[in-house]
């Protein structure tokens, strides 16, 4: 069973003072249809309890990496932007890739929307989602999703 922590405070702080890599003040994190919140930002998704879980993974190639990834668990965020009446969500990514996830993947304990990995901000490139779903070991690489920018809330 892996370690899932809840952020410390002074962690948190420091995520935030990196967020500045991650996008510019004010500027748009995730969209959002079919919940009470349109959009919400950098600093608004930081702002929300952070989560920290070590996970392995092996995609389609047969490579295995593990990593340690920080971020927001499906029912901080589902609360955050009033979508707790999910029975699904599908996410697209910057380079138009969608995937359907049925709520046990998302409440997984260690599933989460994450920003970090090891530390640093999962991507810098302009025009890519910053956000990836890392989906719990319980699951497959199959069910993980790279530079998410919209989150359809079903």
């Amino acid at each position: 069973m892996k370690k899932v922590s809840i952020v410390p405070i002074g962690i948190l702080l420091v995520l935030c003072a990196a967020s500045a890599g991650l996008a510019s003040e004010g500027e748009i994190l995730l969209t959002f249809e079919g919940a009470a919140v349109e959009t919400m930002t950098v600093d608004e998704f930081l702002a929300l309890p952070q989560i920290t879980v070590e996970l392995t993974r092996t995609n389609s190639r047969g490579k295995t990496t593990t990593g340690v990834y920080s971020g927001v668990h499906w029912n901080v965020l589902a609360e955050a932007i009033g979508a707790q009446h999910a029975r699904a969500v599908q996410v697209i990514a910057s380079d138009g890739f969608e995937q359907v996830y049925p709520l046990e993947v998302l409440e997984a304990a260690d599933s989460l929307f994450a920003l970090y990995k090891d530390g640093e901000p999962i991507t810098q490139d302009e025009g890519a989602g910053k956000v990836w779903f890392c989906a719990s070991e319980s699951y497959t690489a199959n069910f993980w999703a790279k530079y998410i920018v919209k989150i359809v809330v079903r």
